[in-house]
């Protein structure tokens, strides 16, 4: 699964820890595209003061108030600054440091940690965090299933194996989940893969310009034709499921 647990125990270099999950975060997804899945990150607030408000105990308070006592980091820290312009720049406006980080990130959350001489209120904190981690695991597994993009121990090895033959050669080109998927299953040259090839040129050919439902509503014709042109050439019978329609439309 994939989420980054960031543990600090001076809350006051807060903002140079933001900056690093940017960082982090920008550099994967520049390294990489066809990524299925963002990362979940947790922040962990070690040996926070016993005295600390009871409600900033909670994991979503604490977020809630961290979130809105950084908000402004995005425009005076100047390499925050940086990654604000780059997605000014791609039509999407960040107005705090939550929106700048859920550019790269599935969720962010914090926890805190007490420090010593409060047993019970640590037990709870460290079960609080667990219970984060594997709530962003589910939710990052659901997402890859959905994608078909779920791996197991088995199916992850030629990925790595992908991986380590592209950036040996280029560190400058990035790694490409698709590619790396049609590698280890190919598409079969059938009537159905040769439909899935030309779907995949065109979305190469207008990357950044066109999501999938605006590619497919583009080929709809074209598909419609070469599955009318195959059904005659191979005589398949059958019902004309959608004639009612097509009179409706007419």
């Amino acid at each position: 699964m994939y989420v980054i647990v960031f543990v600090l125990k001076n809350p006051k270099v807060i903002e140079s820890v933001l900056v690093k999950l940017v960082e982090w975060a920008a550099a994967a997804l520049e390294g990489s595209s066809n990524q299925p899945v963002l990362p979940h990150a947790i922040i962990a607030l070690n040996a926070s003061e016993n005295a600390t408000s009871t409600e900033l105990w909670d994991v979503d308070i604490a977020t809630t108030t961290l979130m809105r006592e950084m908000s402004q980091t995005v425009f005076q820290n100047e390499t925050l600054k940086k990654y604000v312009q780059f997605w000014h720049e791609r039509d999407r406006i960040i107005r705090t440091v939550e929106d700048l980080i859920l550019s790269y990130y599935t969720s962010i959350k914090v926890v805190r940690i007490p420090t010593t001489g409060r047993p019970n209120l640590i037990a709870k904190q460290i079960n609080d965090l667990t219970a984060n981690i594997r709530s962003a695991c589910q939710v990052s597994g659901r997402r890859k299933g959905d994608l078909r993009m779920l791996l197991s121990a088995e199916d992850m090895q030629p990925y790595l194996q992908y991986a380590f033959d592209h950036f040996s050669k280029s560190i400058e080109s990035p790694f490409d989940f698709v590619q790396a998927s049609f590698a280890h299953s190919p598409i079969p040259d059938d009537f159905g893969g040769n439909i899935l090839k030309l779907a995949v040129q065109l979305m190469e050919a207008w990357k950044d310009r066109a999501g999938p439902r605006p590619i497919f509503e583009e080929l709809a014709v074209v598909v419609a034709s070469c599955i009318m042109l195959d059904a005659t050439r191979h005589g398949i019978l059958g019902e004309s499921s959608y004639m009612n329609y097509c009179k409706s439309r007419g």
